[in-house]
């Protein structure tokens, strides 16, 4: 069911950076982050602010000194660091890299957005708070990702729940709006229960996160009879005029330099057209290649 146009409600969202998934992998080197994914966290603070209502970030402390040190602090209404400095050391930041999210939406309490920092909004969403869950939008099971029980890696004493659905489709929670406390409670201790302790690593190092993040996602709420809306009615495919979700582009960006510069340009550009208030740090603009 898609969310349809109403009264506007003022709903609080959450920025997620977990930085040490990114420094495990990268052997504690100094954290950094693209420029273009820069460019698109501050363009989706501004467009929620303006549309939607106020935001936060939650990251540690490395995260912390490297937004200052960008200049982007301002960016955010409210930060938090101890929250994500504080996950137990029994999660696998290299296994479950968005565990964060987990801890950040168990912190809250609703009504609350979950939003990917590399995703744009650029309507108001109405209606939100007639709704208890709304995910991005559905995603198929026929994706490699979403494997069955017996393959999923866990640990040894792990007990799933037997009035779990492996039928039901799961979510996309690039964009995702919590307001139901109780099922945040169930879905959040269901996840942390599945990343706990669970440390042997799959080929792909995706199965394991996608079925803690999106899949409980949509079997708690099966099991609570709570339906899920979406934000989409279909799989994001990137031709959409309300919601841009930077995801399959950063890879692209990555190695392509032209299709890099073009979507730095075109980031900058939007800032600047939409906020002209608003000055890109000197810091920001100096990563930019050229």
């Amino acid at each position: 069911m898609m969310i349809m146009n109403a009264t506007n409600s003022r709903v609080l969202a959450l920025h997620i950076n977990w930085t040490k998934p990114f420094r495990v992998r990268n052997c504690n080197s100094d954290y950094s982050v693209d420029d273009f994914e820069l460019l698109t966290t501050i363009l989706s603070s501004l467009l929620w602010k303006r549309y939607n209502g106020s935001i936060k970030l939650y990251t540690d402390s490395v995260g912390y000194e490297f937004y200052d040190k960008m200049g982007l602090l301002n960016i955010w209404d409210d930060i938090d660091i101890n929250t994500l400095d504080s996950i137990p050391t029994s999660i696998d930041p290299e296994i479950f890299w968005a565990a964060a999210k987990i801890f950040a939406i168990k912190n809250e309490n609703g009504p609350v957005v979950m939003m990917d920092t590399d995703l744009l909004v650029w309507k108001t969403l109405d209606e939100l708070k007639r709704n208890k869950l709304v995910a991005f939008h559905r995603e198929s099971l026929d994706i490699d990702c979403y494997i069955p029980y017996e393959c999923l890696k866990k640990r040894k004493d792990y007990q799933i729940d037997s009035q779990f659905d492996w039928s039901v489709m799961p979510c996309n929670t690039a964009l995702t709006y919590f307001n139901d406390d109780y099922f945040k409670k169930i879905y959040t201790e269901a996840a942390i229960d599945f990343m706990t302790d669970n440390k042997e690593k799959p080929m792909e190092m995706v199965s394991q996160m996608v079925f803690a993040e999106q899949r409980l996602f949509s079997m708690c709420a099966k099991k609570l009879g709570i339906e899920i809306n979406t934000f989409l009615p279909y799989e994001y495919n990137g031709e959409c005029d309300d919601f841009t979700h930077l995801w399959g582009a950063k890879s692209i960006a990555r190695s392509d330099n032209t299709f890099h510069n073009q979507l730095c340009t075109s980031l900058v550009n939007a800032i600047h057209r939409e906020f002209e208030e608003y000055i890109i740090p000197e810091q920001v603009m100096l990563l930019l290649r050229h």
